[in-house]
């Protein structure tokens, strides 16, 4: 079927819509018997399959480093003339790619690993400045080599080998020279798809309920299921407008916006907050997290007893790795015209850069406040009530409706983000055969819009705890991870077959020759 001039995979389209509401059936009948079985695999497979994901993310660092440092990194996509400038590469990228679940974990998360100091560490203040440093590194640059790792196959795929497939199945297939079966290729979009639609649903799953909250706190409006849905229901509208603009003048403009506005609430609460503090403790955390890098990255804690680095590291890591095959098509959209080089450093630097900043200033007004006395965040965080400590959080503040109306808005803001980078990632995956530029139907990017507002309004129906919520990037991913890494391995191999014998030079000159042969 064509939309728009595009052929249009109906049957991958059918089957994952069909996936999805037979989930969502099932779960709102067996609401008890779905939580208990996803706890379940949650806990069989991060007690036993978790350093796995600890050595996939170190092997995507190393091989991403390799590529960024060496000659390949002037490997130039798409040609000479980038599409976007990197301020607009880097927004996009992180609206998409981080989104509303920064916003969300912001105030909260450091007080989580507070309780439950790494290391043996006893010692109170350690442990508030080491709670800093692991907000950082979760939030760091670990997640974007994860993304990269998918992204780059995709990138070389499309400027350098011309697949216009913009698929997992179609860069796996091109990458092993075109001998994969269509059975194959056809699963492994549908594992795509739904890996995807996982990872968003964990965003949606925990932002609903905090914009809820948030709305609630500034109206009066009792937050109820029915405001949930109706939250659901407005960003759709929001973000299915801002896919049908298209991201060249909808995501762009949008993701530009977002990002000053977070800036603007970041800086905000730095200045109502003990800026002296503040600022000490993110220059101490950026040095903990940066010293303990590897430590922290190969944590598993074998004889403790609280399962730190499995329920709150490697969920990370599968949560990124999770976005990594939609966030990979939606880079490879907006790096054309970019070396490697600067696709991987501006990424990888700006985004460890900004969300260090970003957790450094929230995550130490909150820590404060428990220190202090002013707020139990811990009480609060026992009690299951993440939402209130945000809402006290802002209460202590000398205008507490300015801070939640602004915080409302970046959260609605990267929701939206999120959402339209992922609508235009499924949307390119269903689609058999994209133009030059890499765009998709608008009318085919609306109906994916719509089908992701399914998931969240399951888990509001359910009540779905955080667990539940994170056993769904987990899961999924795990027959994915060794795709990704062989997807990795077989792309290296290209590169070097292609440009080894070229020097730096050579190399930009001929992948900007064969981007613009691409397109005739």
């Amino acid at each position: 079927m064509k939309i728009n001039g595009l052929d249009v995979d109906l049957k991958l389209t059918l089957g994952s819509f069909s996936a999805v509401i037979l989930l969502g059936i099932v779960a709102v009948l067996y609401p008890e018997g779905t939580k208990a079985t996803m706890g379940a695999m949650l806990d069989f497979t991060v007690k036993n399959l978790g350093p796995g994901f600890l050595w996939y993310t170190l092997f995507a660092t190393g091989l991403l480093l390799f590529l960024a440092l060496s000659k390949y990194g002037n490997i130039r996509l798409g040609g000479d003339k980038p599409k976007f400038n990197k301020f607009q590469l880097f927004a996009m990228a992180l609206s998409a790619g981080l989104g509303a679940s920064t916003m969300y974990w912001g105030f909260i998360e450091s007080t989580y690993y507070f309780m439950d100091p790494q290391f043996g560490i006893v010692d109170k203040p350690m442990a508030m400045e080491y709670a800093s440093a692991y907000n950082m590194f979760h939030w760091g640059a670990a997640g974007w080599f994860v993304y990269l790792i998918v992204a780059v196959p995709f990138c070389i795929a499309f400027y350098i080998r011309g697949e216009r497939k913009l698929s997992l199945s179609g860069v796996v297939n091109i990458m092993f020279d075109g001998i994969l079966p269509v059975w194959a290729q056809k699963l492994i979009d549908l594992l795509f798809i739904i890996t995807t639609l996982a990872a968003t649903a964990l965003t949606l799953g925990l932002a609903i309920p905090m914009i809820s909250s948030n709305i609630s706190s500034l109206t009066g409006i009792p937050d109820s299921l029915l405001m949930g849905i109706g939250i659901i229901v407005a960003l759709s509208i929001v973000f299915s407008l801002s896919s049908y603009i298209g991201v060249e003048k909808g995501m762009a403009r949008l993701s530009n916006a977002t990002i000053y506005i977070c800036a603007a609430f970041v800086g905000l609460t730095f200045v109502i907050g003990p800026s002296a503090l503040i600022l000490n403790n993110t220059t101490n955390a950026i040095g903990i997290m940066l010293t303990e890098y590897l430590r922290m990255s190969t944590n598993t804690d074998p004889f403790g007893t609280t399962l730190f680095p499995q329920y709150w590291t490697i969920f990370f890591l599968a949560n990124w790795i999770s976005y990594s095959p939609g966030i990979g098509v939606f880079i490879t959209k907006i790096a054309k015209g970019h070396k490697l080089r600067d696709l991987v450093l501006v990424l990888v630097s700006a985004g460890t850069l900004g969300t260090s900043i970003t957790f450094g200033v929230l995550g130490t007004f909150t820590m404060n406040l428990q220190n202090t006395g002013v707020v139990d965040a811990v009480g609060l965080i026992n009690s299951g009530l993440p939402t209130q400590l945000v809402a006290e959080v802002f209460g202590s503040t000398p205008f507490p409706m300015v801070m939640t109306f602004v915080y409302l808005i970046t959260m609605v803001l990267f929701t939206v983000t999120t959402l339209d980078g992922t609508s235009f990632s499924l949307a390119g995956i269903a689609t058999k055969k994209l133009d030059k530029d890499a765009n998709v139907s608008p009318m085919f990017r609306l109906f994916w819009c719509l089908l992701l507002a399914v998931v969240p309004i399951v888990f509001l129906l359910i009540r779905a705890k955080l667990n539940i919520l994170k056993s769904f990037p987990v899961l999924i991913i795990v027959p994915m991870m060794p795709l990704f890494a062989v997807l990795a391995y077989r792309t290296l191999g290209y590169i070097q077959k292609t440009f080894g014998h070229m020097d730096g030079k050579e190399i930009e000159a001929y992948s900007i020759e064969v981007s613009k042969s691409q397109e005739l």
